[in-house]
């Protein structure tokens, strides 16, 4: 699960650097607006690879920090499937990594792990 997390933060801040190329586009918000939103992108990686850290850690708080972001990635993912062309083969990569974290959240080894409750054998 950590390593999940971790890829997903770097590929975040991948797509904070490719946003960072696209600043200079014409477009309809201001360039004010896109690094704001460059900013945010910047800090959700930050975030990302704090809990994926705190996750190889053991810090329990992190199961519902990593959900909350797996249920947006979902979301997100889902409106790219009905797009066609490459944005659903995005959607499905957005998809399967976000499925896979909230199995392994679940986990018994997982929860375990977390200190949440004993391992059954």
């Amino acid at each position: 699960m950590f390593v999940l997390l971790l890829l997903e933060a770097i590929a975040t801040l991948g797509a904070a650097v490719w946003y960072a190329t696209t600043l200079a586009a014409e477009g309809p918000v201001s360039l004010g607006g896109r690094i704001f939103m460059l900013v945010l992108i910047v800090g959700a990686a930050a975030w990302q690879s704090n809990v994926a850290v705190q996750v190889y850690k053991g810090q329990a708080w992190t199961r519902a920090a990593a959900l909350v972001w797996q249920v947006f990635q979902v979301i997100f993912a889902v409106s790219f499937l009905g797009a066609g062309g490459g944005a659903t083969v995005l959607g499905i990569a957005l998809l399967v990594p976000a499925a896979a974290v909230m199995l392994l959240i679940f986990d018994p080894k997982a929860t375990a792990y977390f200190g949440d409750r004993v391992a059954r054998s």
